[in-house]
């Protein structure tokens, strides 16, 4: 039997996989824009192109997913809807708004060293 897919709400985002991200990315456009998502490329390629900054089973990826997730939440926070583009696609973000993903793995590097830090600092006065 297979395994039933569980919805993005439902799974730790370090479990996401591309299409966790596609449906995240389809209901953050309505609750942001109020009009249905459309990937840029069609759907396979969107996937494959999340799937490459994710990675796969058999593949790293280039990124975090939490590094992912604040990246798409920064490009709904600050993408300004205009008659000729109503929305944002996940191609349009990585194109476009790329100083976004790099201000994301800044922030993420940030707070995984402040994270080793403190657990060397508890290690040692586990220590002591």
């Amino acid at each position: 039997m297979a395994k039933k897919a569980t919805h993005y709400s439902e799974t730790p985002i370090e479990k996401w996989n591309a299409a966790h991200f596609q449906a995240y990315l389809a209901d953050e456009h309505v609750k942001h824009y109020g009009i249905q998502y459309a990937s840029a490329g069609g759907k396979l390629a969107e996937r494959n192109l999340i799937a490459k900054y994710i990675g796969t089973a058999r593949k790293p990826g280039m990124y975090r997913k939490e590094t992912l997730k604040a990246f798409i939440d920064a490009c709904f926070t600050q993408y300004k809807p205009t008659q000729q583009y109503p929305g944002l696609s996940f191609w349009f973000m990585q194109e476009y708004m790329t100083r976004l993903l790099q201000q994301a793995e800044m922030e993420s590097k940030r707070a995984e060293a402040e994270r080793e830090a403190t657990d060397d600092i508890e290690e040692v006065a586990d220590w002591l």
